[in-house]
């Protein structure tokens, strides 16, 4: 048995199709909302369980606890807010006219139905202090307090019911809780962990991902890249899922790992954002997960071992796996860290993907030692990043 989803039961809030036709002949009566599409994905998520036990987005009151103590009103830790915010004109004139209890749908975009909110509250948000809280800065050059500004200025809180599930460019490869729950009961697995990735792995990944495959506690591993919203230099999403199942089908036994897509946006908040994909990876069905070097970090804004600490901070029932900053070192000929390898720092060769990115656009290919052939093959394919 898989460990018990956050909270303790796996939501599910999808209509069965029979209710969905219904629900769909009655939506031309309903006000609509057109929310940005990271809404939209977290409507989603809401819906199929992978925020448990979230079954819809926060009220006023939740949001307060999230941001002064990381936890839910029932006291369960939770340390990113999910909101709904629609933004803009087009959306103004319906939220003012929303009152506590009115239903409304939420439209994708391309128009079409996938949710009905259940209006619960509607309030004003402080986006200066759910920056400092969540992000630990105001400053507008983070890419997720510069998504801020574009919110809207209300919140709307309530259930929601997902009607269908979105169009995304995963196709199959996007997986529900369920589905990777019966996917790990059917390969006998009951200790999986996760691995969290936004980026075609290079050898540093690799490396982490084996060290884990190794342990006792450990029967297979979940492979999660996150793609959601794409930003400027960000790789395409099917890029990679396409390098990852290279390295899957090239150097790992296919019966201990599995790879799954994860269309969300991505919180680059550093400890609190490590801790929320960590839950979000325990109602998929993982009981350990890995935790690198500044995982969901940006710039220099956290202290790169915070997102270690805050396992013990705020626990969550899951196994982290804690790795330091891993390198390939010349003279050890192998992958290693600090913790294993004394040689100076002029040994060791960097596995950034910003070194990797730069070697690919100036047409060279970056050492072998850091980038696998089949995914420098696939990296080295022209349009493979959003332009």
């Amino acid at each position: 048995m898989t460990i018990t989803p956050h909270g303790g039961r796996l939501v599910d809030r999808q209509v069965g199709v029979r209710e969905r036709e219904r629900r769909d002949a009655e939506l031309g009566d309903l006000p609509k909302l057109r929310p940005f599409v990271d809404d939209l994905y977290d409507t989603e998520k809401i819906g199929i369980g992978a925020y448990s036990p979230l079954e819809g987005f926060l009220s006023k009151e939740a949001l307060d606890g999230v941001l002064t103590r990381s936890r839910l009103p029932d006291d369960l830790p939770w340390t990113i807010p999910i909101l709904l915010t629609p933004p803009g004109p087009e959306n103004a004139a319906t939220i003012a006219a929303l009152k506590p209890g009115d239903d409304a749908s939420i439209l994708d975009e391309k128009g079409r139905a996938i949710a009905i909110l259940h209006l619960e509250e509607k309030y004003a948000w402080d986006k200066a202090r759910f920056a400092q809280s969540v992000y630990g800065t105001k400053d507008p050059q983070h890419p997720n307090v510069s998504d801020l500004q574009a919110a809207g200025e209300t919140a709307l809180s309530g259930r929601i019911d997902l009607l269908r599930r979105l169009e995304l460019p995963t196709g199959a490869d996007e997986r529900s809780p369920a589905d990777t729950r019966a996917e790990f009961e059917r390969r006998g697995w009951r200790h999986v962990a996760a691995y969290q990735c936004r980026n075609p792995p290079h050898t540093a990944h690799e490396y982490i991902q084996r060290l884990t495959l190794e342990r006792e506690d450990v029967d297979g591993l979940l492979i999660h890249p996150v793609v959601g919203r794409l930003k400027k230099g960000d790789y395409r999403p099917d890029i990679i899922l396409e390098a990852y199942r290279a390295l899957v089908k090239n150097y790992y036994p296919d019966k201990r790992v599995l790879l799954s897509a994860f269309s969300i946006a991505m919180r680059y908040a550093g400890p609190k954002a490590a801790l929320f994909l960590a839950i979000v990876r325990k109602n998929y069905g993982c009981d350990g997960y890995i935790v690198g070097r500044d995982q969901a970090g940006v710039g220099k804004y956290y202290d790169p071992y915070a997102c270690h600490r805050i396992f013990d901070e705020l626990p969550i029932e899951i196994r982290p796996y804690r790795y330091e900053e891993t390198f390939f070192c010349r003279t050890c000929g192998w992958m290693a860290s600090s913790k294993v390898c004394a040689h100076p720092v002029e040994d060791r060769l960097d596995t950034s993907q910003t070194r990797i990115r730069k070697a690919l656009s100036e047409g060279a290919a970056p050492p072998k030692e850091i980038l696998r052939p089949e995914v420098f093959e696939i990296l080295s394919r022209p349009n493979v990043v959003q332009s």
